[in-house]
């Protein structure tokens, strides 16, 4: 979010739009009307609209209108073989019209044409404006910030040691954030430690994981959402501010990485063209998670040997 809380009243608003966000994030295929989304903050529409805006930095409809169109774009890198249609519809679009020339506006480019571009190639594409009043308009190129073809990590798989594991369902408590806030990840994991090491909830047992919500082939990095999240045992009741979820069992495949967030992004698209494209599987969700095996709050990240899930099934 773009305007952190300061006061309690700024804290009670806090939560109940971080209620709304969880909520666009699990049913992004469904009808998120003004009035839906309002009744479940609390507010009138007019006054949750105002609230929203001023806390995410765009309003509802923008939001919900560039999360829906950045899975799309996931879906048609990661499933080829998912029809168009399919893709819109799973994404909370009814007509395929209304998707193509929403997509077309954001990327200024036609489905077909950006499933067929390389990362590399859509890591380059011009990235959303909004402007007040309209939902979106598509300005002359802006490069992304990130660069994901320079040296250092090659993005290649080779001694990766890929393996694919079953793990056990884990409840987390969790806070987000935006990886273009400086410093997003080690104050996200700091603001977390703060509050679960008073409550004895950080433990030598506690896991430090981190999840990608957004991927910056896709999103402009600064809006890329970072959710940074610790184990938690059973029967903790948490306060609105912290979130909860179960990240779910399943078979995931998994390797080891140490390095930069753009080393990371790089290794998993050798993952994608190196690895699961010729090993029987398909990426069964598209955000999987890193476990740390440190604290991220204490320790640089790119200095942490990170563990990498990717959610696969059987292709």
């Amino acid at each position: 979010m773009h305007h952190p809380p300061e006061n309690q009243k700024e804290k009670e608003y806090y939560s109940r739009i971080r209620k709304v966000l969880a909520y666009i994030q699990e049913n992004l295929m469904e009808d998120l009307s003004l009035e839906k989304l309002s009744a479940i903050a609390f507010f009138s529409p007019f006054h949750f609209q105002r609230i929203f805006s001023l806390y995410v930095g765009e309003s509802p409809k923008q939001y919900i209108m560039r999360l829906r169109l950045e899975r799309i774009a996931h879906y048609l890198k990661l499933y080829p073989e998912m029809s168009i249609n399919d893709a819109s519809f799973q994404s909370g679009f009814s007509a395929p019209s209304t998707f193509i020339r929403a997509f077309k506006k954001y990327y200024g480019i036609t489905p077909e044409g950006f499933r067929k571009l390389s990362y590399d190639e859509i890591s380059k594409i011009g990235t959303l404006n909004p402007h007040k009043g309209k939902l979106f308009e598509i300005q002359p190129s802006e490069f992304w910030s990130m660069n994901l073809t320079t040296e250092g990590d090659n993005g290649s798989t080779s001694g990766m040691n890929i393996e694919v594991k079953s793990i056990r369902s884990l409840k987390v408590a969790f806070m987000d954030s935006h990886l273009g806030a400086e410093d997003a990840i080690v104050n996200t994991f700091k603001a977390l430690t703060r509050w679960a090491e008073p409550r004895a909830l950080i433990t030598q047992d506690t896991q430090y994981i981190g999840i990608m919500l957004d991927m910056p082939f896709f999103t402009e990095y600064g809006k890329c959402r970072f959710r940074a999240c610790i184990s938690l045992p059973d029967g903790v009741s948490l306060p609105k501010e912290i979130g909860s979820l179960v990240i779910p069992e399943g078979r995931y495949a998994t390797y080891s990485f140490t390095g930069t967030i753009q080393g990371v992004f790089r290794s998993l698209i050798a993952f994608k063209h190196e690895w699961i494209d010729q090993s029987g599987y398909e990426i069964a969700e598209i955000i999987g998670f890193e476990l740390y095996s440190e604290n991220p709050a204490l320790k640089p990240y790119e200095s942490i040997q990170q563990q990498i899930f990717v959610p696969v099934k059987p292709a």
